[in-house]
């Protein structure tokens, strides 16, 4: 699957994220090829299409034929594809890429999808981006109204029509799904703050993020930097289970899991530290 628009600044961007790791880039899809599904009718067209698709998760990689399990590893790997590129690019380069349903595409192999791209490079930059008269760049006036377009995309043009459908097609929890959405999203700032050397906006934008009455994302999360032995990492506390322990062979709870006191989540913090080279 070759994707095109080299030289193209948003993708520029995300290349030069990605030597964070393959997670932060989202490319672009390359026009003519086959085997693309459009997000938009996956997700409000194709129920059938969509309920087989999770449930082919369910089965490839949990061996289960439960639908609950299977939307959680469903939705846990779609959050995947979309939250590290989207929340890298806003925190780090101050851009918020378009990853609205009409945007987004899915190449598939039958069963589950094998690859993820952008129809088109739309972007949004604040005024004094380098990119910022570029054709495929909306420009918006400043740092809150970039922070109101991240959630448009984030929620309103994507997760707020997914997560409905997924509970429709698939019979998945839509608490479930919104505790996986928080918990991704807590992962790209815990994986900011140790690759980068943007911690301060870092903290500053998870706080900003989590504590927003208007965000579906409010006190979903409790960030939380533990240090220990010499090290740091910015951690998450968790007010909802994405059930991603049931996927896990050992059946282990997630370190910041609501359902581990705070001492014990503190413990565990602690080792991930100390493990860490």
């Amino acid at each position: 699957m070759t994707m095109t628009n080299d030289n193209h600044p948003l993708v520029e961007s995300l290349r030069q994220m990605a030597e964070l790791g393959e997670e932060y880039d989202l490319p672009i899809r390359k026009p003519g090829e086959d085997g693309w599904l459009s997000a938009s009718s996956l997700f409000q067209e194709d129920d059938q299409r969509l309920a087989e698709i999770v449930a082919g998760y369910g089965r490839g990689f949990l061996g289960t034929e439960n639908r609950h399990l299977a939307a959680s590893a469903f939705i846990i790997a779609y959050l995947t594809r979309l939250v590290f590129p989207l929340l890298g690019q806003y925190v780090i380069n101050r851009r918020v890429i378009d990853v609205s349903l009409d945007n987004l595409e899915f190449h598939t192999n039958g069963q589950r999808f094998d690859g993820t791209a952008l129809r088109r490079p739309l972007f949004a930059v604040l005024p004094e981006d380098s990119a910022a008269g570029h054709p495929d760049a909306e420009v918006v006036p400043d740092e809150a109204a970039l922070y109101t377009r991240l959630k448009q995309q984030l929620f309103d043009a994507n997760f707020g029509l997914v997560i409905p459908s997924l509970a429709r097609a698939a019979g998945a929890s839509p608490k479930v799904s919104w505790n996986a959405v928080a918990a991704s999203c807590a992962q790209v700032f815990y994986w900011l703050y140790e690759l980068t050397d943007e911690k301060e906006r870092v903290m500053q934008q998870a706080e900003a993020f989590f504590d927003d009455p208007a965000s579906p994302m409010y006190r979903e999360v409790r960030m939380a930097l533990i240090e220990h032995q010499g090290k740091e990492g910015y951690f998450a506390r968790r007010a909802g289970c994405c059930l991603f322990w049931k996927v896990r062979e050992q059946d282990v709870y997630c370190s910041g899991c609501i359902l581990l006191p705070d001492e014990e989540q503190d413990i565990r913090f602690k080792q991930l530290l100390v493990s860490q080279p």
